[in-house]
C-alpha cells in the first residue's frame, strides 16, 4: 500500500465533500476575498454565480480520490 497516494486521495476526497456540502460558501468566499485580489492584480473578472458548478467540481475530486484510492491499495 502506498501511503503517498492514500494521503492524497483522503485530501480530494474530503475536498470533494467540502464543495458539494457547502457551495454557496464557496461561492462567497471567492466574491468576497478572491475576486477583488484578482481585480488588484489586474485582471478583468466579472462576478458569477457558480454554485452549479462546484458540485460537478466536487464529484470531479471524489472520482479523483477513487482513482488515487484504488492505486494505492495495488501492491
Amino acid at each position: 500500500m502506498d501511503i503517498l497516494f492514500l494521503i492524497r486521495a483522503i485530501i480530494f476526497f474530503v475536498a470533494g465533500l467540502v464543495t458539494i456540502i457547502f457551495p454557496t460558501e464557496l461561492n462567497n468566499f471567492k466574491n468576497r476575498y478572491i475576486i477583488p485580489l484578482l481585480i488588484r492584480l489586474g485582471f478583468k473578472i466579472k462576478v458569477k454565480n457558480e454554485i452549479k458548478s462546484y458540485y460537478q467540481l466536487g464529484i470531479v475530486f471524489i472520482m479523483i480520490s477513487v482513482i488515487l484510492f484504488i492505486v494505492s491499495i495495488k501492491p
